[in-house]
């Protein structure tokens, strides 16, 4: 019996990207037509941008607010009376001194550029001036579902029709007409035609105010614009992204060797399904010799692979434009994933030689068919890519394409795109593949299925699913450990302009009761603490999505500091460096049609990364580690906390 790879039944176990999206939903609906029958996956009245200018600004929290979100995230997680007033200390002299000083400027900064937010640009910075390899550290992936239908499970023909509906939507985004990502809260009211017109005519300057009164909160979608044909550059000190709209291709990876094809003919249509499977099916065909595993090099830190990649340019440079510029990469494995342990390490990471890891996104197939989503994490978060790959999937479904009744048409002629490697590039590509292996070698994967009890039986007692399963994490991390960490979950702003993410914090004084309850074996009152953790979990959740945390407002700061050439105390601090020493880096997201779990791996050397999430009816946890840490052991130690904590359940009227 294969494992959660392919589910025989909806106990299909979650694993999330590093966003979550738990209030965040698309209006959006597939296509029911045959995806070969229209270029256009959707065709939406109202325009896909509408909404843009109208959005509301992020708010940038008072200090004051700021301050005491910090010492109540900081106080579960000190060692000590002592460290914790250490770190009110810290702050206190932070804000009343340089920090005062610094928000004001941040907020006059914010006035005179209302096209934004007062975070995209240091948060985007962040991530282009990391200098570490962006496999593993950055880049998530996300698996899809099978394909039901037997005959779609054959390589070629799933990539043919993924491809297809990819390009669809590319298309309907492309001419405004893919329907706009709307968080609808009363959908009798804002889902309807009446709803659809009206709004189509409101000048978008507009448009965001009728459809809040409506229960309708349209999100951001800037981050749409690098979802295609876009990729990451790797740049001495800071690297850039580009994208470029007029791109007609898509490369293919396989077995090492690079191939491109057009995809969008001469007359501006969209290649078929059949135009596309045969130039997959030529592809592979290609009795082409071993590759030099040229792409092993973007697993590189980014200064290596920025020298390395200049040195190739000299003489592959339209190579490397062709791969930048393709509107999608895909990935033509050569093995089988059959269960959980194998498939992370083959959709994080893959051997080092069919991957691309600056690419926008990557879309991966094994032999079977399985197919993979790995997407680079500058540009943007999970919810542009999430709504990518679940209408792509739900298109993919209504194909009726057969490779025994091919149609004819235009196809692009396939080029293969070999490199030009000099003595020194091969150097730099043997000493990456070493560095790839010996960094791969440490990771490692464990995970459960937990079915005494699901999201159904939490909520029917009245408490937040999320919030318990944050507890357990932690639970069970204190009783492996002895102390509780700290502990990121991440949660979507999109619904202000340029909206990212802002941090739960989900690591509480409250929690910190149930833990200590547990521990203690004191069990009279652990119903008591359960609700006080679900409520507070609540609270946290919704200042977050509400841009009222303090970690991108004190990130923010920071940043404007080090801009001045200012170096605070506070930054250097130990509460303020023990704060944001994640060792708990955990995500999930709703239950999805096209999704069956993702995967990404610790943010820090000694930290667990740990994707969980459910259904009505089971829970299920993967966690991914380096050495220092035990993921075996400590998903033991989860199941055991479900136990107590479905007792505990059980005992709530």
């Amino acid at each position: 019996m294969r494992c959660c790879v392919r589910p025989a039944k909806a106990k299909s176990y979650w694993k999330p990207v590093s966003s979550v999206l738990s209030s965040v939903r698309s209006s959006s609906s597939s296509s029911t037509t045959n995806p070969d029958d229209s270029d256009l996956i959707q065709e939406s009245i109202v325009p896909t941008f509408h909404f843009q200018a109208s959005l509301p600004r992020l708010p940038i929290p008072r200090l004051a607010e700021t301050k005491r979100r910090y010492l109540n995230a900081f106080e579960p997680i000190a060692s000590s009376n002592e460290e914790h007033a250490s770190a009110t200390k810290a702050i206190d002299d932070f804000a009343s001194n340089e920090g005062q000083r610094l928000h004001e400027e941040l907020v006059e900064r914010d006035k005179a550029n209302k096209h934004t937010n007062f975070i995209t640009g240091p948060w985007s910075s962040m991530y282009l001036r990391d200098r570490r390899s962006i496999m593993l550290n950055h880049n998530p992936f996300l698996l899809m579902q099978d394909d039901s239908r037997p005959e779609f499970r054959d390589q070629l023909v799933r990539a043919a029709v993924l491809i297809r509906s990819s390009l669809r939507f590319m298309n309907s985004l492309r001419k405004s007409v893919l329907e706009p990502d709307v968080f609808h809260t009363q959908p009798d009211k804002s889902t309807t035609p009446f709803f659809q017109n009206f709004i189509s005519r409101v000048p978008s300057s507009l448009s965001w105010y009728p459809a809040y009164f409506l229960s309708a909160f349209p999100l951001d979608m800037s981050q749409y614009k690098n979802l295609f044909s876009s990729t990451r550059i790797p740049q001495l000190g800071r690297d850039v992204l580009v994208a470029d709209e007029q791109a007609k291709h898509i490369v293919v990876l396989k077995g090492g060797h690079f191939y491109a094809f057009d995809v969008i003919k001469t007359n501006g249509t969209l290649a078929s399904t059949s135009d596309i499977y045969n130039q997959l099916k030529s592809i592979s065909e290609d009795r082409a010799p071993p590759a030099v595993p040229v792409s092993v090099l973007t697993s590189e830190e980014r200064d290596t692979w920025a020298v390395a990649r200049s040195e190739l340019e000299a003489t592959n440079k339209e190579t490397l434009n062709q791969i930048d510029s393709a509107i999608l990469l895909l990935c033509l494995d050569d093995d089988n994933v059959d269960k959980f342990e194998d498939a992370v390490p083959s959709f994080l990471r893959g051997n080092g030689q069919n991957r691309w890891f600056d690419k926008s996104f990557q879309l991966i197939l094994d032999k079977s068919g399985q197919a993979a989503i790995h997407f680079e994490h500058a540009w943007g978060d999970g919810i542009s890519i999430l709504r990518y790959v679940n209408d792509m999937y739900k298109d993919s479904l209504q194909s009726t394409f057969s490779p025994t009744s091919i149609r004819g048409g235009e196809s692009g002629e396939v080029r293969r795109l070999d490199f030009k490697l000099d003595s020194e590039v091969r150097v730099a590509i043997e000493k990456a593949k070493k560095r790839f292996d010996e960094r791969v070698a440490q990771l490692s994967v464990h995970h459960i299925q937990y079915e005494k009890f699901g999201k159904k039986f939490i909520k029917s007692k009245k408490q937040n699913a999320d919030a318990i399963l944050q507890l357990t994490l932690q639970a069970a991390f204190y009783a492996q450990y002895g102390f509780i960490p700290s502990t990121y979950e991440s949660c979507s702003t999109a619904a202000f302009k340029h909206g990212r993410t802002e941090t739960v914090r989900s690591a509480t004084m409250e929690t910190a009761a149930f833990i200590k309850a547990i521990q203690s074996g004191n069990k009279s009152q652990l119903a008591e603490l359960l609700t006080k953790v679900s409520a507070k979990h609540s609270t946290l959740t919704g200042e977050a999505q509400k841009g009222q945390g303090f970690d991108r407002h004190l990130f923010a700061l920071k940043c404007l500091a080090e801009e001045k050439g200012l170096t605070p105390e506070f930054f250097q601090h130990p509460s303020y460096l023990k704060m944001g020493h994640i060792i708990l880096s955990t995500s999930t997201l709703p239950p999805a049609e096209a999704l069956v779990f993702g995967g990404f791996a610790p943010v820090t050397p000694d930290g667990l990364g740990v994707g969980y999430g459910g259904r009505d009816d089971v829970l299920g946890y993967g966690v991914t580690a380096y050495p220092t840490r035990d993921p075996f052991e400590y998903l033991k130690n989860v199941e055991k906390t479900l136990d107590v904590i479905y007792d505990v359940l059980k005992s709530i009227a």
